[in-house]
């Protein structure tokens, strides 16, 4: 099987409405203070990303998440796996009108990260700010901040979030899917 790659370079103007709740992440992913994102710098170095994953959610879904509003937005899930098995997820609602590709140019980008540690990983988000603009940067580094120690996202602690992980529930709801 031969991967399609697209070049890193491509930017969607993805600022345009954009909610930015998770800017507080953001700056403690670029301080990279490890009290803030509890990890050693040796896990950092040794854990691995293992796998991405984007789920777009399908208009029902989506008016979940934006009630009012669920066409108008491209809703959806990026959950990152890593080689000792922690989940980080981080959904995301970003108005269509900013956009102008589908799910797989959106995610594209993000397959060089795996393989990469966790530290290359934050230093690579790091590196793409411009180019991926807010929304994108901040949802990955959302999602590399809740990683933990569990095969089971911590975010599945709360129960009105369980179906986030729920892949045949995920999968029933979902209008496109990326993994790499």
């Amino acid at each position: 099987m031969m991967l399609n790659t697209i070049p890193d370079h491509t930017t969607i103007d993805e600022s345009a409405e954009y909610q930015r709740d998770t800017l507080p992440q953001l700056i403690a992913l670029l301080n990279l203070r490890n009290s803030v994102i509890g990890y050693s710098l040796e896990f950092m170095q040794q854990c691995r990303i293992s796998r991405i994953e984007c789920f777009q959610f399908q208009s029902e879904l989506a008016e979940k998440q934006q009630p009012g509003h669920g066409r108008d937005y491209f809703c959806g899930l990026v959950g990152i796996t890593t080689t000792t098995g922690a989940v980080g997820l981080a959904e995301f609602a970003i108005p269509r009108k900013s956009l102008n590709c589908d799910l797989v140019m959106w995610a594209s980008p993000l397959q060089r990260m795996k393989a990469q540690t966790l530290l290359e990983s934050f230093s690579y988000v790091q590196s793409k700010i411009n180019c991926w603009g807010p929304a994108r940067s901040e949802l990955v580094a959302t999602a590399l901040l809740k990683l933990n120690g569990n095969p089971e996202p911590a975010a599945l602690q709360q129960e009105d979030e369980r179906h986030l992980w729920d892949r045949s529930y995920l999968l029933r709801n979902t209008q496109a899917y990326v993994s790499f």
